[in-house]
């Protein structure tokens, strides 16, 4: 993309936007190369949210844990705390999105810098989810999205996936950290140790962060969810 060009850049506001981390094979099928235990459970409500967005032209944002061999988070002897066995991998079966999040016209930014030089409305007509690639926990160690947070600004963020006690976490401490209102669709994150994500939950609340569940969600008018705060 070519440079970018403030007079070509309008910044306008949305009601909502997703923030899906990632809903990757490897995370969420049970024969993953990083299988979270118990997270099919929230494949349902995936799907469910995804149908939401697409029939109410929510902006969909997404991460997408990417990695090569080298990668500091991957190795042959992991901790299970800041190292991984390989998952994830460029290019992998296990790299793909699950089917119920999957979206047939992505537009997916390396974690190089790339500037833009189009306005949100450019993106909004030619594309139906904007995916972050990453190579540790946090969505936002890709610049590309806190460049797209000048495009546009949602007014709150939606945010599901997993793992809560990792990627969801510093994605949630990200948004909050930026001032955007944010929601955690409780019953569509899934953690790794599940008393961790009860802390985090506590936690999030006296933030003033808003825990719903996928029901609540889905049957909410876009306009609605700044309401919440």
């Amino acid at each position: 993309m070519q440079k970018h060009d403030d007079s070509v850049i309008n910044v306008p506001s949305l009601p909502v936007a997703f923030l899906d981390v990632d809903t990757q094979k490897d995370f969420i099928r049970s024969d993953g190369c990083l299988s979270i235990k118990g997270a099919g459970n929230i494949v349902t409500n995936l799907g469910k949210l995804c149908a939401y967005a697409l029939e109410n032209r929510v902006a969909w944002f997404a991460s997408m844990d990417s990695h090569v061999p080298g990668d500091t988070e991957i190795s042959e002897a992991p901790d299970y705390d800041t190292t991984f066995p390989p998952h994830c991998m460029n290019l992998s079966e296990g790299e793909e999105r699950i089917p119920e999040t999957f979206r047939q016209h992505p537009l997916i930014f390396d974690i190089e810098f790339q500037y833009l030089d189009k306005p949100w409305s450019y993106f909004e007509e030619n594309y139906d989810s904007i995916v972050f690639k990453k190579n540790n926990f946090d969505v936002f160690s890709n610049k590309n999205f806190d460049q797209f947070l000048t495009l546009v600004r949602p007014k709150v963020f939606v945010v599901f996936g997993v793992a809560t006690d990792f990627c969801v976490r510093r994605a949630v401490e990200g948004l909050c950290s930026r001032k955007f209102k944010t929601v955690v669709v409780k019953d569509a994150v899934f953690a790794i140790n599940q008393e961790t994500e009860r802390k985090l939950f506590d936690e999030w609340e006296r933030q003033g962060i808003k825990l719903m569940a996928t029901e609540e969600v889905i049957d909410m008018e876009p306009r609605e969810f700044e309401k919440l705060f």
